[in-house]
């Protein structure tokens, strides 16, 4: 029983460590592609105490891609994309928890989806902020990087 005890306390330690060690982007196309990229209408959710960020918004994209774009900054939190040609739902970012979305912006002329989450995960490590890049014609999450937060713009105003 102590061995069972032992083992599983060393793999948390070696998953904190390796968590605490992913390197922090200060530059590069993804932070550039969040800097350039248009908000998308945030509001504090209706019902939701306390005010909380949230997400519902109906995106056409400029080749004729019509995505519902939802989430809200909460535990759970994350962005979901319901496509309307098929119905397929899909989950754009997704930072696991503690670590929920901020901000969501869309570039047009790429027609990339670009989440900002932060938060301070439950077990390991101190606060946190995430990029991720989510190809809206492909269907997949391009990138997800850990970022400084220092270096990226404020977030967009609630409406």
């Amino acid at each position: 029983m102590k061995t069972s005890a032992m083992i599983v306390a060393c793999g948390l330690v070696a998953f904190g460590v390796l968590i605490g060690c992913t390197r922090m982007v200060r530059s590069g196309p993804i932070v550039s592609g969040y800097e350039n990229a248009e908000c998308i209408p945030v509001e504090f959710g209706p019902g939701i105490t306390p005010p909380t960020r949230s997400w519902d918004y109906r995106l056409v994209t400029p080749s004729g891609i019509t995505v519902l774009i939802s989430g809200a900054q909460m535990p759970g939190g994350r962005i979901d994309l319901r496509y309307q040609s098929d119905g397929a739902n899909v989950v754009a970012a997704n930072a696991g928890d503690y670590i929920y979305p901020a901000d969501v912006r869309f570039d047009r002329q790429t027609e990339r989806l670009y989440v900002k989450a932060s938060g301070v995960p439950a077990a390991f490590g101190g606060p946190q902020t995430w990029l991720f890049d989510f190809d809206l014609a492909r269907r997949q999450q391009m990138d997800r990087v850990r970022v400084d937060p220092t270096v990226l713009p404020g977030e967009c105003k609630v409406d």
